[in-house]
């Protein structure tokens, strides 16, 4: 199932928008929206373009957490 690209569809299948905030990367620094899946949690989007932060961020490598496995054939 592809990612919704619209926010209606985003709060149809039960994500919540939550607060607007800038992102702390140090070359992004792009206003961002903090939605709440319907898991219970957060995820940063795009809001222009409806998109999850980290997929458009030029810092996401910083903000990858410790314990999170590297895709296959990376380290």
């Amino acid at each position: 199932m592809a990612f919704p690209k619209t926010k209606e569809q985003l709060v149809a299948l039960g994500y919540k928008m939550q607060r607007q905030s800038v992102c702390r990367g140090p070359k992004c620094a792009r206003m961002i929206e903090w939605w709440l899946t319907p898991r219970g949690k957060n995820m940063p989007l795009d809001p222009d373009t409806c998109q999850p932060h980290w997929t458009t961020c030029p810092d996401m490598e910083s903000f990858r957490r410790a314990n999170e496995v590297p895709e296959r054939g990376k380290k």
